[in-house]
């Protein structure tokens, strides 16, 4: 990551300690303490999926069909069928192809800021020139390049260019984790977590 940002911080919009701290901390809250790219799980139960989706509002039974399931003991004896959420739920989002409906589970979150969606894995591999010499991945083919260095901090990169979540920094430090969080995730997932991250980040970038 230290060689990624030599000498570039300009280029990445992170030149300032406080944008280097809420990138740092949106990491974290994304992939947790490893900094390592992750595949994101739809690992969800019925009442979870009826939560957030309005399709599966919309479809109660297939809910109760796609989320996993337990026993009374409260062990999992069916898991949620990942595919399918991806189709009736993440088809609809980030840029997926409508025509193409493995989309919403192929280009699940990925790399150290969870890069999801047709749209910015094509993004991606087609920006990749502007901002470094070597062949671009091609991100799209082989969605999981994007979990593999350099990549995995580069996608991270290009997200913090291309969708600007240092626009909500407006100078009041711990206080716009808000903001930047939702840009990076659209609200609040894992907002404690990368609210604690950013006042460890506080004590590193002075």
């Amino acid at each position: 990551m230290v060689d990624e940002l030599r000498g570039r911080l300009k280029t990445f919009k992170l030149d300032t300690p406080t944008r280097l701290r809420h990138f740092f901390s949106q990491i974290k809250g994304e992939v947790g303490i490893s900094m390592k790219g992750v595949t994101e799980k739809f690992k969800f139960s019925p009442a979870a999926l009826k939560s957030f989706s309005k399709y599966y509002r919309n479809h109660p039974s297939e809910a109760d069909q796609d989320g996993y399931k337990k026993n009374a003991a409260g062990k999992i004896i069916r898991r949620a069928d990942e595919q399918a959420i991806g189709r009736k739920h993440y088809l609809r989002l980030n840029g997926n192809r409508q025509n193409n409906p493995g989309d919403g589970y192929n280009f699940r979150g990925r790399g150290l800021i969870q890069v999801a969606g047709y749209e910015k894995y094509n993004g991606f591999m087609s920006d990749y020139p502007s901002y470094w010499q070597d062949n671009p991945p091609d991100t799209v083919s082989d969605p999981e390049k994007i979990n593999e260095m350099p990549y995995a901090i580069r996608s991270a990169l290009w997200f913090w260019v291309k969708y600007k979540p240092y626009n909500a920094d407006k100078g009041m430090g711990y206080d716009d984790v808000v903001g930047v969080t939702r840009v990076v995730n659209g609200g609040k997932v894992g907002l404690a977590e990368r609210q604690a991250a950013y006042k460890i980040c506080e004590m590193v970038f002075l």
